[in-house]
């Protein structure tokens, strides 16, 4: 007797494949050059079946830049300085390994698709405001420096070297370890500066301890085959 799995779990896990799916096919080729006959061919899927889910691919790309999103869930830290910096560099280590997270940087800046377009900029620089906001509280920024304009330099700045690691992606954690050096030490004060800590091992660290990290990349192990690399730099 075969016992089949519930309609809803079937459901679920089927978007979640779709979205798998049109991730690593946007991070590879990006949004134009992938078709829904692609995604088709690689799920396996009816059309019928992939339409339940999404009526049209810019559904899919607006769902992978969602998925994309990796900061509500980063683990508290001892300061909020100390939380923007492990934002980035938590971000700069998934970003080679999962496709969604991948796919999510790439659509965000494509300027022919306006529904990704800037997506993740505009998520991001709210959040680092807010952790800014409650670091000058602290003290633990120099005197001067405003929340709203350095959070908007800083995800720029985040952005500009996701760019340029686009074709070495494996040099994106060390490139954003280098990048938060020289930011933070124009905003920190001398006694936070001495207790933060910028190293590129600290993000490594932080995804071996993180459950939610984990899931981003239990995904990735089955359709690669091979386990996620912690000394790859």
């Amino acid at each position: 007797m075969t016992v089949r799995q519930p309609a809803q779990a079937r459901g679920i896990a089927t978007r979640a494949e779709i979205l798998d799916v049109a991730a690593i096919l946007f991070a590879e080729k990006g949004y134009s050059q992938t078709s829904l006959q692609d995604i088709l061919d690689q799920t396996g899927l009816t059309k019928g079946g992939l339409y339940y889910h999404f009526r049209t691919k810019q559904e899919i790309a607006v769902a992978v830049v969602t998925e994309g999103f990796a900061m509500d869930d980063t683990p508290p830290q001892a300061g909020p300085l100390q939380a923007v910096v492990d934002a980035s560099i938590v971000l700069a280590w998934l970003t080679p390994q999962v496709p969604v997270v991948q796919a999510a940087a790439r659509l965000a800046t494509d300027q022919d698709h306006k529904d990704t377009f800037g997506y993740l900029w505009s998520q991001y620089i709210p959040r680092v405001t807010q952790l800014l906001e409650e670091a000058k509280r602290r003290e633990e920024l120099k005197p001067g420096v405003k929340p709203d304009e350095t959070s908007w330099v800083w995800v720029a700045a985040y952005t500009g070297v996701d760019l340029m690691c686009r074709l070495d992606y494996a040099a994106l954690p060390r490139k954003v370890a280098e990048m938060n050096l020289h930011f933070v030490a124009g905003i920190a004060t001398e006694r936070t500066l001495a207790e933060l800590d910028m190293t590129v091992e600290r993000g490594r660290e932080l995804l071996r301890r993180s459950p939610w990290a984990a899931e981003y990349l239990d995904k990735v192990a089955p359709r690669t085959s091979a386990p996620f690399d912690w000394h790859k730099t």
